[in-house]
């Protein structure tokens, strides 16, 4: 596929250069040059090292590999190019190696926001373990939204759906601030008005939908994300759901759950402002997920269900503008899992 991206590529020479950096480590997927970016790399005539070694859910040993390549090969700058696992190894990467190194971040996909977050969401065996500092922010960023074009239609699909529950999450938020909101608020309008487009095709949808992303993440880099994403990690390693499409089976039944136990005015109209926001409702959000095929397959034995109950992330509860306890939690889960037994 055939990319004319000229002046996203001119604009990443024209921040390379003015770096002045020696060496560059360049963390990206496989696939790592089918834009240009390593290419432009070469033609600006500064080494480049290659880290590509990581798994789509990136595991700490494999940050730990690079943070040694890093330091061994004396890269002063770092380029990452591809979707939310290779800007977190970036982000990880600075992070462990306790470095004050740029970073320079392409998103190819819209959907988690990373290139503009503190956080990087890691795997240590299986079991997420992620670190946070404001100062693994990415530098830079280039919002090539032309990558999206690659996009295969399933990770269109879960991709957006994260920046979609990203937004609502940092919306209703207890840490939510007006900045956070507003932010929610641009990136739900845009979802509402581009997702469908994006998932048909319609380039024109492109550019707003990598707004969308761009959007969602810097309202959760304030406001951070709530229950659904604490429920939903357990559920992604057991079920092998894609990660957006855990969060938003999450996001959907929580939400129901949350009106049907609505218990003060205020959290009553916070729940009324996301639905006019959004353009959604709890129902009609469940709706676009069964026609996504997402809500196939939502089987659990009774062990599973026990450890996707016990392994829900509590810090990450305490974010959620309802307190869950232990029942809640199992609740939920019941209202959408059918349970087998073992």
């Amino acid at each position: 596929m055939k990319y004319n991206n000229k002046i996203f590529i001119d604009e990443l020479k024209k921040t390379v250069k003015e770096q002045d950096c020696k060496k560059i480590l360049f963390v990206s997927s496989g696939e790592y040059d089918r834009f240009g970016y390593r290419k432009a790399i070469d033609e600006i005539g500064i080494p480049c090292i290659v880290f590509t070694d990581f798994e789509p859910n990136p595991e700490v040993s494999s940050v730990m590999k690079c943070v040694e390549i890093l330091r061994s090969a004396c890269c002063d700058f770092i380029v990452t190019v591809g979707g939310g696992s290779a800007m977190d190894v970036a982000k990880a990467v600075k992070y462990y190696a306790k470095s004050d190194i740029k970073i320079l971040a392409v998103p190819t996909t819209a959907g988690t926001g990373a290139e503009v977050t503190r956080f990087a969401v890691l795997y240590n065996c299986g079991d997420k373990e992620s670190v946070s500092s404001y100062d693994i922010i990415p530098n830079y960023q280039i919002f090539d939204y032309k990558t999206l074009l690659s996009l295969p239609y399933e990770q269109r699909v879960v991709t957006g759906l994260d920046a979609f529950c990203h937004s609502v999450e940092a919306y209703w938020s207890i840490n939510a601030t007006d900045e956070s909101r507003e932010y929610s608020a641009k990136s739900l309008e845009l979802f509402s008005e581009y997702y469908l487009k994006y998932l048909d095709g319609d380039e024109s949808a492109l550019e707003p939908m990598m707004k969308c992303s761009e959007l969602a993440g810097r309202a959760i880099n304030i406001a951070r994300t709530t229950a659904p994403h604490a429920m939903s990690y357990k559920l992604h390693k057991l079920k092998g759901f894609i990660h957006g499409q855990a969060v938003a089976i999450c996001l959907a039944y929580i939400w129901q759950y949350m009106l049907e136990n609505c218990e003060t005015a205020e959290l009553e109209l916070l729940l009324a402002e996301v639905e006019v926001i959004s353009g959604y409702t709890p129902e009609s959000f469940k709706e676009l997920l069964c026609s996504l095929h997402l809500c196939d397959d939502l089987t659990v034995t009774q062990s599973q269900l026990d450890e996707c109950i016990s392994g829900v992330n509590i810090e990450r509860m305490q974010n959620h503008p309802m307190k869950f306890d232990v029942t809640d939690v199992e609740n939920i889960y019941r209202s959408f899992l059918t349970v087998e037994n073992n």
